[in-house]
């Protein structure tokens, strides 16, 4: 599976993803007292800060190191605490230790490959408490794709201490792995292209059934399939995003 560089735009990721549309979402089907809480692809933070200010005991995991050298920056800043921890998510050996596990931001489609996906599932399962939650998010593939077009977008423009990043990309393929490139470019404030970057990705657009089978398989009891962060029921057709609720069981 391609490990995607999020090392090489650590510094600059706080800038461009700034969504904190989900944050109240993850704060109402969480319970914070006396619970622990594991929080895979934590990145930067920018789920987490919000989650320990709320009181969680919180367990951060991410590949990236220059991520999580960012959150703990941000940790030591606030005053925060939190146990932050550098591991592929795939090699994670967590036993029966957390009340919740979640996967936020739709990151669980970037373990490409069925062989993956179980493998997270069956790792989740086993760090879980009995009858304890995970709530993973993924985008609605019927939705998704259609931007995987091979189009070039323009993300953003964002204003920086010294000029401007602006954010682009496309995306291919998608049978069920899309490809995607992103490009970074930071301009001065007299218009000059100072830096260029390029970030290669790839996710899985994984269908409902699919993910559901895996996730039973595993153990777990579907408790919720919510389509938007707003709790409305999911629909294959039209809902952005597939945010399951499943429950440990024995």
């Amino acid at each position: 599976m391609q490990i995607i560089d999020y090392d090489s735009i650590a510094e600059i990721y706080d800038i461009y993803v700034t969504t904190d549309f989900d944050i109240s979402f993850f704060k109402n089907h969480i319970k914070f007292e006396h619970t622990k809480i594991l929080e895979l692809t934590s990145g930067t933070g920018r789920l987490s800060i919000p989650l320990i200010e709320s009181g969680a005991n919180l367990t951060c995991v991410d590949i990236s190191g220059n991520m999580l050298n960012v959150l703990e920056r941000k940790l030591q800043s606030k005053r925060l605490t939190a146990k932050v921890v550098c591991k592929n998510i795939l090699n994670i050996t967590y036993k029966e230790e957390f009340d919740y596990v979640i996967i936020p931001f739709q990151s669980f489609m970037e373990f490409v490959g069925s062989e993956n996906q179980s493998k997270v599932l069956n790792s989740v399962y086993e760090a879980l408490v009995d009858s304890g939650k995970f709530i993973c998010t993924m985008h609605n593939p019927e939705v998704r794709r259609k931007n995987v077009d091979g189009q070039l977008r323009i993300v953003g423009n964002y204003a920086t201490e010294n000029g401007n990043l602006i954010v682009s990309g496309f995306e291919k393929d998608g049978n069920p792995v899309v490809k995607r490139y992103q490009f970074f470019e930071k301009y001065s404030k007299q218009g000059y292209l100072e830096a260029k970057r390029l970030l290669e990705m790839q996710f899985e657009l994984i269908y409902e059934n699919n993910f559901r089978k895996m996730a039973e398989s595993a153990g777990f009891k579907i408790i919720s399939l919510y389509g938007n962060y707003d709790e409305s029921e999911f629909n294959e057709k039209s809902s952005p995003v597939m945010i399951w609720i499943l429950e440990k069981t024995k």
